[in-house]
């Protein structure tokens, strides 16, 4: 893992180390060994310009203003033509090995404000939340960075109506104004907005059509923040069903139908389909097998509380989740 920022391409000398311009403010991402740049920004909800996601540009719209670093790339996938005239850029540059930036002025927590609105209304937003960041605010200054702050940032209306746990990314509505906020807040107490998630899953699970998990669901105030199934817990129902699986790892669909605290977790778990990178109900091998808890908010279906329009939204993939 390493921290990238957004950089300027243009055209490059081939010796395979050189060195290129970081830009220390606006943006900041995680990137994993195997990505480009542009691929990292796009699975984490990271709003770029147009000319990035199509291919049309050819310098960076975020200029480089400040400190260098030493970076090894391999060719990407351009032109033949373009390759041999030493065109790149850098966005699309998948480095040949893992890097890290080794600067005491930049920390993580200086992260700048990025945020993916996939769905605008007069009403709400519906947000893209990567996987790592906080819904709302936590308890101290650590935690002050989260989602709905980013947004209120910029839509100084923006309420919260329902939360995603800080590993799982996905879809998140936020209302814009009070009213609306009230409105969807009954649609999602009266189980009115239709969620399904993505989750990978340790174990082989047959395909199938969907089955429900019914166990009640009890916070284990001696192991907090964990939850766990008990006869004294609240009534809980998750469906799911298997859309693929190569004997060792499976991708469930998932559908919540209440909204217990960890309730996919906690049910997969108790199935004995913990999921990958589940930190608090796998095992430590389990949880092992990935960076990221792999459970991302897939799909959201509601009708419009004003307009009573149907509305569904779905996300894009993280990369983590387009192949077993």
């Amino acid at each position: 893992m390493r921290w990238c920022e957004n950089t300027s391409g243009g055209r490059l000398i081939k010796p395979e180390a050189f060195t290129i311009s970081l830009q220390k403010a606006r943006i900041q991402w995680q990137c994993e060994s195997d990505e480009t740049l542009l691929m990292s920004a796009l699975r984490q909800g990271i709003e770029l310009p147009s000319s990035c996601q199509n291919g049309t540009c050819r310098t960076c719209l975020l200029q480089s203003n400040s400190t260098r670093h030493t970076y090894r790339i391999e060719w990407p996938g351009l032109s033949a033509q373009e390759k041999a005239s030493g065109m790149t850029l850098s966005c699309v540059a998948t480095p040949a090995e893992n890097m890290c930036i080794d600067d005491s002025q930049w920390a993580p927590e200086r992260s700048a404000g990025a945020f993916h609105v996939r769905t605008r209304d007069p009403f709400f937003l519906v947000l893209d939340k990567p996987s790592g960041l906080l819904s709302v605010p936590g308890k101290g200054p650590s935690k002050s960075d989260c989602l709905s702050t980013r947004v209120q940032k910029i839509y100084p209306d923006a309420l919260v109506v329902h939360r995603l746990d800080q590993a799982t990314s996905g879809l998140m509505i936020m209302a814009l104004g009070a009213s609306a906020q009230t409105q969807l807040g009954h649609l999602f107490s009266q189980s009115k907005v239709q969620k399904t998630y993505l989750a990978k899953v340790q174990g082989h699970m047959p395909l199938s059509d969907w089955e429900t998990i019914d166990a009640p669901i009890y916070a284990d105030w001696a192991q907090r923040p964990k939850r766990c199934v008990d006869p004294r817990g609240k009534e809980s129902q998750t469906r799911y069903r298997c859309l693929q699986s190569n004997g060792q790892v499976s991708l469930l669909e998932v559908a919540p139908l209440s909204g217990r605290t960890h309730q996919i977790r906690v049910h997969l778990s108790h199935l004995g389909y913990p999921i990958l990178g589940d930190t608090l109900y796998a095992s430590e091998k389990v949880a092992s097998l990935s960076p990221r808890l792999l459970l991302h908010a897939h799909t959201l279906a509601f009708v419009h509380p004003f307009t009573e329009q149907p509305i569904t939204v779905k996300s894009n993939l993280p990369v983590e989740f387009l192949s077993l």
